[in-house]
């Protein structure tokens, strides 16, 4: 067995040490039949392709640094619970991009500079938001009446980004939407102050209640528009006609228990003074059939509301933050490592999983390298975007400007934006799979996780002519203009879409076994492209499409 072999068993078993209970230390990692680093391609072994790649003491450094002091779990703990979640444009983000350069520029990278790609015309920070169900208690003694209220449950909730708040908590009666115009003259006299429980409508993910959000926010957009124009109230579409009633806001429901965050229409180019004194509160299941009960059983709830948002008028500056390890011997040719920073930042998110994984795992690969003294070739350029959440924003503004000079001197741009499973594959034209191959291979066989009883390994996928990818995060940019763009295969037992723009994408679901993996190989696969011979091939007819 070579000294490389020796070195995956032995690191792979310290990784699985490290994230085990007590009684597991004692079981070892399943021993490899066969000796040497072995590529692994559409799920099957094979010998590692005979392309040069980097330095094998290079690679034996970066193993050990990354799987005995590795510290991604240090850099996301830093970005999601002392930073928060990070919202394009926001205070918080703005942190961060100054933080990661900082970062950067302590581990001595180069050039690290935040390098703006746009402007919005508003800032909006959320501040701590609740909302309280009370169960109002009126009672009369010695002929004087009062009111008590009792707190009856604490709501899991969002309210869309770029919205107003409340000038303090804001308490009033619950009551459900009038169905007619017979209802609406029943309840009128009822509804100021009042929040009204909208009708459930079917289940249609997190997409759709976000368009539903935003549907809901022009219509009463437009109403007040055409109330300005001079229509009477009775012309307008209930529940819309609400507005001119006083109620204090609407509530709806994601129907399941993950609450979904984003921003109202036209964000970007709504300035300050046009942003209306609209609240819309999306509550989980469970929360609306409780409040749908009470009401069922006439028992007179209320919910206290206090969102806490500031909001300062523009332009804002945004953001990348980048810095480089440069090449030794063709500086001007580039391997790029990203993430974005940006997340969104709905009531109890720290824009964890995404992308607060792929940021701490794009920092810790940068550290990797910069810890081992790794000299490659070309320039390795590290990157984190934002204003992915809002459309590619950051990537895209970036690929633009620089489109020419990156067609020539980009080999490709890796995006880990899938979550806190491993880097367990890539998608790759028939023509890069050699190249992809020998540079995954030295983390294979090298992490072992004792819960799933398996290494993590990376399987490069033959996806035939072109890179059988997807267009919805930054690598897409660089495809569209015929750069190889990949995003990793998150693989591992990690559920994405209990933490995805949720209530629940916390620092706690973060998995550590698998992040190490993840920064280890992005280091690798970095340090191994920017030592190969070329650049990594194109594919052989741009791809064009998202």
């Amino acid at each position: 067995m070579n000294k490389t072999s020796i070195l995956a068993l032995v690191a792979g078993s310290m990784l699985a040490c490290s994230f085990v209970s007590l009684p597991a230390l004692a079981s070892k990692p399943p021993a490899r039949v066969g000796a040497g680093p072995v590529a692994i391609v559409d799920g099957k072994e094979v010998p590692v392709p005979a392309i040069p790649m980097g330095d094998r003491a290079t690679i034996e450094a970066i193993l050990r640094e990354g799987t005995t002091n590795n510290q991604v779990m240090t850099h996301l703990a830093h970005l999601t619970k002392t930073i928060g979640p990070r919202l394009t444009g926001s205070t918080r983000l703005d942190e961060a991009n100054r933080w990661c350069k900082a970062q950067f520029e302590l581990w001595g990278l180069k050039n690290a500079r935040l390098e703006e790609w746009g402007t919005i015309a508003t800032r909006f920070d959320r501040g701590p938001s609740r909302a309280t169900a009370l169960l109002r208690d009126e009672r009369e003694k010695d002929g004087q009446k009062t009111i008590e209220y009792r707190k009856v449950r604490e709501l899991q909730f969002s309210v869309q980004a770029w919205t107003k708040g409340t000038e303090g908590p804001v308490k009033g009666r619950v009551l459900r939407a009038p169905a007619d115009d017979a209802e609406y003259a029943a309840m009128k006299d009822q509804l100021k102050g009042a929040w009204i429980l909208l009708p459930a409508e079917p289940a249609v993910g997190q997409r759709g209640v976000r368009g539903r959000l935003g549907t809901n926010f022009e219509a009463r957009e437009q109403a007040r528009k055409d109330l300005a124009a001079g229509k009477k109230p009775e012309e307008i579409k209930l529940p819309q006609r609400l507005i001119v009633d006083g109620v204090a806001g609407f509530i709806s429901t994601t129907r399941d228990e993950r609450v979904w965050t984003g921003g109202v229409p036209g964000w970007r180019e709504r300035p300050m003074a046009e942003i209306p004194d609209d609240l819309h509160l999306v509550v989980r299941l469970s929360d609306y059939d409780f409040l749908n009960s009470r009401i069922a059983d006439s028992e007179p709830i209320e919910l206290e509301v206090d969102l806490k948002h500031e909001l300062k008028a523009g332009p804002i500056p945004c953001y990348n933050t980048i810095a480089e390890i440069v090449g030794t011997e063709k500086p001007d040719e580039v391997v790029i490592i990203s993430a974005h920073l940006d997340s969104w930042d709905g009531p109890g998110s720290q824009g964890a999983t995404d992308n607060g994984t792929g940021s701490a795992v794009t920092l810790e690969a940068a550290r990797i390298l910069a810890a081992v003294g790794a000299k490659p070739k070309r320039t390795i350029r590290f990157i984190h975007w934002t204003g992915e959440e809002q459309g590619l924003l950051g990537a895209r503004a970036y690929v633009k400007a620089n489109k020419d000079q990156l067609v020539k001197s980009v080999s490709a741009c890796f995006v880990d934006d899938g979550g806190t499973n491993t880097q367990g594959g890539l998608p790759a034209a028939s023509n890069m799979v050699d190249y992809l191959a020998a540079a995954t291979a030295p983390v294979n066989f090298v992490f072992y996780s004792e819960t799933d009883g398996k290494y993590l390994n990376v399987n490069i996928r033959n996806t035939g002519d072109t890179i059988g990818t997807h267009g919805s995060s930054d690598h897409a940019a660089f495809n569209q203009v015929g750069i190889p763009g990949f995003f990793w295969d998150e693989v591992g037992r990690a559920d994405y879409g209990f933490g995805w723009h949720t209530q629940n994408d916390t620092y706690d679901i973060a998995i550590p076994e698998y992040l190490m993996q993840s920064a280890t190989c992005s280091a690798i696969v970095a340090y191994n492209l920017a030592c190969a011979p070329d650049l990594l091939p194109r594919v052989k007819k741009e791809e064009g499409k998202e």
